[in-house]
């Protein structure tokens, strides 16, 4: 029997890291799921990775990443590209929503249950929320705020820099923390998610529950979910941005509004990124380039932004994506087929 979910990973990062993910995907109170890997390591790693599945209970699909089909003079930098694999996923999942998570991330027991919810009430989509920690102890202190209240609304300091993740980028003066005592406490720094109030039923519950509508471009890739006949209706996630970082869930969330979906966001659905900071990423790995380019407001951004502003501004009835092949044609075929 087919599960009504497909929690999809895709991942470069080391197999140790995997444990603290798999432990909380096992504590979920909603079961009815799978869980699709697609590693850009794989024919480095197969057997340590299966020597692990053996400890959990839920069905694994463990794949590598399908071959990429555009061309060298098409691409900024090199592959492997998490569009790509997002779409490997796509092709191996059986469910009627999937959801996706970044490959250092710990969950809420209620994480997919919020993700399913809202599929539900006949939402298309979902997008949560995303804290980060830098050191176990750290994410035992999530782990004590949950279990204490039910929901995570603040992230203890980490860091001698008090301001919070964005701000720390732009390298400017943050407004976005509270201090109580030792603890300081990260407010909502993305103010359009507070507008746009929808109360959406709550078959479990029988009440009405708040959510936002959730803005244009804001499908947080860490933290979301899509109605598998959305993802094949825009013919999965643009694979133009491979080269490069970045990007493509935003371009993801317009072409989906575009082709009619239905996106929510939901503030209490949380996904700790649980970060090393010795990790060596993609850059390293692969020897990535992130480049940038001057864009319409005449400031320099990661090369990836061009195609969005491109979709926005000169493809404005487009949304879908990958031409040269058919996502849903794809699954139909043998696996053996794809490599």
């Amino acid at each position: 029997m087919e599960p009504l979910v497909s929690v999809n990973m895709c991942t470069i990062r080391p197999v140790p890291r995997w444990k603290q993910m798999l432990d909380s995907l096992e504590k979920q109170k909603f079961t009815d799921f799978e869980y699709v890997i697609t590693d850009a390591l794989y024919n480095k790693r197969k057997a340590e990775v299966e020597k692990l599945f053996k400890d959990y209970s839920f069905p694994i699909v463990y794949v590598k990443d399908k071959p990429w089909f555009h061309s060298d003079e098409e691409r900024f930098g090199t592959r492997p590209g998490l569009s790509s694999a997002r779409n490997t996923g796509v092709i191996h999942s059986q469910g009627r929503l999937m959801i996706w998570h970044d490959d250092n991330s710990w969950f809420p027991p209620d994480w997919i249950s919020r993700h399913v919810k809202v599929f539900d009430a006949g939402f298309d989509g979902m997008a949560g929320m995303s804290h980060g920690t830098y050191s176990p102890k750290a994410l035992e202190e999530y782990r004590g705020r949950y279990e204490e209240v039910g929901h995570l609304n603040w992230a203890p300091k980490q860091r001698e820099d008090d301001r919070c993740g964005p701000c720390q980028v732009a390298n400017k003066p943050c407004p976005h923390v509270e201090k109580n005592g030792k603890k300081t406490f990260i407010k909502d720094y993305r103010e359009d998610y507070n507008k746009n109030v929808i109360m959406v039923p709550d078959f479990e519950s029988g009440k009405n529950v708040e959510y936002n509508i959730l803005p244009v471009g804001w499908l947080y890739g860490t933290n979301m979910s899509i109605r598998t006949e959305y993802v094949l209706k825009i013919n999965g996630f643009p694979e133009e941005f491979c080269g490069q970082m970045g990007s493509e869930d935003s371009f993801t969330t317009i072409c989906l509004q575009r082709a009619g979906a239905k996106l929510l966001l939901d503030k209490n659905c949380y996904v700790i990124h649980v970060s090393d900071e010795h990790h060596k990423g993609m850059n390293t790995i692969f020897d990535f380039t992130n480049n940038e380019l001057m864009l319409m407001d005449g400031k320099m951004h990661f090369s990836n932004e061009k195609y969005v502003q491109n979709l926005l501004f000169k493809e404005k009835n487009r949304f879908r994506n990958n031409p040269q092949f058919n996502l849903r044609e794809m699954r139909t075929q043998k696996l053996e087929e794809l490599y």
